[in-house]
């Protein structure tokens, strides 16, 4: 199962397997991952949406916390794992539309906790969402014998 995570999340690393199955379930794709950036795809299903027709706020927050997750994988060994501790997102419109992009970036990383920003926007480019977030960083580096 270690391989299907990285493969998806940091194709740089030459791990092949599937995308999780979560990801079709909730109508996302990669778009793009390197260590610089993650860039990941929502179609949303119409079951995301309210009667209105607008998309639900936690859909937006879990594709957020998705592509926080690939940005950060992308800067982490296979054997790595995390864990977000904290995501604060500010909703700034409603999204109307049915495919909608994200964009995140890690901003810091130390020993045990890494800060990862990004957006939701249309593909027009509206804005509809910016967020923080904070993840645990689980780091299983092999150990050398003394």
């Amino acid at each position: 199962m270690v391989a299907a995570r990285v493969r998806w999340l940091a194709p740089h690393m030459h791990i092949h397997a599937a995308l999780p199955e979560f990801f079709h379930v909730l109508g996302m794709s990669v778009v793009e991952t390197s260590p610089e950036r993650a860039v990941l795809r929502m179609d949303v299903p119409t079951w995301f949406r309210s009667p209105f027709d607008q998309v639900h706020g936690g859909a937006i927050a879990a594709f957020m916390d998705t592509t926080f997750g690939a940005a950060l994988a992308a800067k982490l060994s296979p054997q790595d794992r995390m864990a977000t501790h904290e995501l604060n997102v500010n909703y700034l419109s409603f999204a109307r539309e049915h495919t909608l992009l994200c964009t995140a970036r890690v901003l810091a990383m130390g020993q045990a906790v890494a800060t990862v920003e990004g957006e939701v926007e249309t593909e027009a480019g509206r804005l509809i969402a910016k967020a923080l977030g904070t993840f645990g960083v689980f780091l299983r580096r092999k150990r050398t014998a003394t």
